[in-house]
């Protein structure tokens, strides 16, 4: 099916040979609903293109010679209809760019499969419904917890975390499908990260619980819960209270 409204984008990178591959890759797999309209390969071509034209999606690589892409994305701010692609090699400045609302990231060399993905998304919420899929974003963005890894980031429903472990400076996560996942960051950062999620606490200095994980309470030999996968953990003693008034006693 085409699209009357193509999507008009826009790439920015100081790479001839990226610019080429990039303008390729969308031809070849997006170009019923998306398009080219131009390309900078500086932070000066780029500002002058961005105030004179038209654009729904800027594909825009992080290292531009002297300059870097956030320059530009200070500039986008004022640009509230613009969809931005952060398209680099370097997966450690993700989060930065989630601050600039930059909620597409994609690595170098770029994957097909996921380049659609992407485009597929912004055609939705630019041509089929703004609020309909924002709200859908933010449901699904509700459902999940996302966390840093050696290529970019990841994420998991929450209903599929049984408990974290702490490590030291890692913490591993445990999963109902038997997966363990070890991410460079303690158990601290993921406390933070879930305070506002009532089902998961933190029972001990080296586990957080979900409590929707709890199988049963063991009281010998001090209080351990067992989650769904079988496996025992401690609650320290300065928590069982908390713990005995969550499950209702």
């Amino acid at each position: 099916m085409i699209i009357k409204n193509k999507l008009k984008c826009f790439i920015i990178d100081d790479e001839k040979r990226a610019i080429n591959s990039l303008e390729f890759l969308l031809d070849y797999y997006c170009n019923e609903i998306a398009e080219v309209i131009g390309s900078a390969s500086n932070y000066e071509e780029a500002i002058a293109f961005l105030n004179e034209s038209t654009i729904n999606v800027i594909f825009l690589d992080i290292k531009l010679g002297d300059r870097n892409g956030f320059e530009i994305l200070e500039h986008i701010g004022a640009h509230e209809n613009i969809e931005v692609i952060m398209v680099t090699a370097y997966s450690e400045y993700a989060l930065e760019a989630f601050k600039y609302n930059a909620i597409n990231y994609l690595l170098k060399p770029v994957d097909p499969e996921q380049l659609q993905r992407t485009i597929s998304k912004i055609n939705e919420r630019i041509n089929i419904g703004p609020s309909l899929a924002v709200a859908n974003f933010l449901k699904t963005q509700q459902e999940r917890i996302f966390f840093p890894t050696r290529d970019g980031y990841d994420s998991l429903r929450y209903k599929e975390i049984i408990y974290i472990k702490g490590d030291g400076s890692y913490a591993i996560v445990h999963t109902t499908n038997n997966k363990q996942i070890t991410v460079s960051k303690n158990l601290s950062f993921f406390e933070n990260l879930l305070e506002k999620q009532p089902d998961f606490v933190r029972i001990h200095k080296s586990y957080i619980i979900n409590k929707t994980h709890i199988q049963k309470i063991d009281k010998h030999g001090g209080l351990k819960l067992v989650l769904t996968n079988d496996t025992d953990i401690p609650v320290s003693p300065t928590m069982k209270n908390m713990v005995m008034d969550f499950i209702g006693f």
